[in-house]
């Protein structure tokens, strides 16, 4: 029988776990509700006591009691993660299932990004409003997260509904999809890509699909960059062609639309389990933040509104070796061959002359700090033109086709237009 493990502090959710487990069994799937309480009340409806989480990892519940509140919270979220992966593992669960607060939700999440892409993860949470990012949620992996609306504090006409939808959606994927994901028999290319970097990245994807290579694009803005480097680390991609890094360039701020904490593994995962890979410089050169929170010196930048709630804004010359320095520091750590990509008249779509973020002092800037780093590993490759065009998106597939060819990812006789 399928099994939905249901991640509960189960002192104060034991309604709401009792009654998932309810609606799991009613269509004919078990339910093992795992309790991850940290509190001095007592717990009920549970299948696994926080007693025997606790004891999996080699300590017994009295070890942690003289703990903080925080510290229970930190070893309990581990401790529930290493239990859960054990019972993935041993092939005893089929999908994984929580509601609660941002206690429950740091300690579940942190259970189902342990389980790979395509295993059902289900979180319905109170902290998914407001102006807050997934990261902390998601992390790089697809937890599907549900709004809560309501403050889960037993079953009412809202959280009733609310968990009846969330249990619905993880028996949905159990039962008719759920499938861990794996490679097929062709190569699979990561492609990092934006809207200002589409047209190119686009163009390069097609001629990549053309000679029999599957791409994933992944959208540079906070989690698409880390989910590729993990999708690299776990063997599911074969090359990288990393023409947008945007996201690298919002790490100087620690804000900005594009800002994630993950970002810290950008060109380092995929980096240090040598995944081949031809990088470039897409969207580097600016930053995105909304109205109100716009960067200091803005009469002296150049600026143009994405959208109603959004602005794109230039570097300035005097900050863009500065904010470049992040980018750098990955690429001369870098210790294989690794083809760098640089575009003579612009990073992205509006930087060419006469468009509102041409500032080619910045750009060269960007390009001579770049092209400093002391790395005999890097192979640097001016290809003329705008990166967000289709030549140029062409050129730069060529030259990831090249690079599969000498590690022997793909046959050598794959041959361009």
């Amino acid at each position: 029988m399928k099994t939905i493990a249901i991640i509960e502090s189960c002192d104060t959710k034991h309604r709401e776990a009792a009654y998932m487990k309810e609606l799991i069994e009613k269509e004919g799937l078990k339910g093992l509700v795992i309790d991850v309480a940290t509190g001095p009340s007592q717990s009920y409806s549970f299948d696994v006591s926080r007693e025997e989480v606790v004891a999996s990892t080699g300590i017994t519940w009295k070890d942690l009691e003289p703990k903080t509140k925080g510290e229970k919270i930190d070893y309990m979220k581990n401790a529930v993660a290493q239990y859960v992966k054990k019972l993935y593992d041993e092939g005893k669960i089929d999908g994984v299932l929580s509601i609660g607060g941002l206690q429950n939700t740091v300690m579940a999440t942190n259970a189902m990004r342990q389980l790979p892409i395509g295993f059902p993860k289900v979180m319905a949470t109170t902290i998914a409003s407001g102006n807050k990012t997934f990261d902390p949620v998601v992390g790089e992996k697809d937890v599907v997260v549900i709004p809560a609306i309501c403050d889960f504090t037993g079953l009412n006409l809202v959280t009733r509904q609310v968990i009846a939808n969330a249990t619905a959606c993880c028996i949905g994927m159990v039962k008719l999809a759920g499938h861990v994901l794996k490679k097929g028999d062709k190569p699979v290319v990561g492609v990092t890509l934006m809207g200002i970097s589409n047209t190119g990245a686009c163009a390069a994807i097609d001629e990549l699909e053309r000679c029999g290579i599957e791409c994933l694009g992944f959208h540079a803005t906070g989690v698409g960059g880390p989910t590729m480097e993990q999708m690299a680390e776990d063997g599911l991609i074969d090359g990288i062609l990393d023409l947008t890094v945007h996201e690298i360039t919002e790490e100087y701020y620690h804000s900005g639309f594009s800002y994630g904490e993950n970002v810290v593994h950008r060109l380092r995962k995929s980096v240090k389990a040598k995944v081949p890979l031809v990088i470039s410089v897409g969207g580097i050169d600016f930053v995105d933040f909304a109205p109100g929170e716009f960067p200091p010196r803005m009469e002296e930048r150049k600026y143009m509104m994405h959208n109603a709630s959004m602005a794109h804004i230039k570097l300035l010359p005097d900050e863009a070796a500065e904010i470049t320095k992040g980018f750098r520091d990955r690429l001369k750590d870098i210790d294989y061959p690794v083809k760098v990509l640089l575009p003579t008249d612009g990073m992205r779509h509006n930087t060419r002359e006469g468009e509102e973020l041409y500032w080619p002092e910045v750009d060269q800037i960007i390009i001579d700090e770049i092209k400093k780093i002391d790395n005999p590993n890097l192979t640097f490759i001016t290809i003329p033109g705008n990166l967000d065009t289709e030549e140029w998106g062409i050129q730069a597939a060529h030259y990831m086709i090249d690079e599969l060819k000498e590690k022997g990812v793909i046959d050598d006789t794959i041959t361009y237009k």
